[in-house]
């Protein structure tokens, strides 16, 4: 995979406003074109948490998928 690729996605936190909160996988500082997004979430911390863990698994799954495209 592209390290220019893994670079440029990250985890955005938003506050739902009632308390909650949810993640969502953007690059650049937009969302994907088909969104990667969950919620709700009791905090901050672990909204944040959650979408590190979807991001790295995400990422896990273009590097296999272009290693098995070789």
């Amino acid at each position: 995979m592209s390290a220019l690729l893994r670079d440029e996605l990250h985890v955005v936190v938003t506050d739902c406003g009632d308390g909650t909160w949810e993640w969502e996988i953007c690059r650049k500082g937009e969302p994907l074109p088909a969104r990667m997004r969950d919620g709700p979430f009791k905090s901050q911390d672990v909204a944040l948490a959650a979408g590190k863990v979807a991001l790295r698994e995400f990422l896990a799954l273009l590097e296999f998928g272009q290693e098995n495209d070789a």
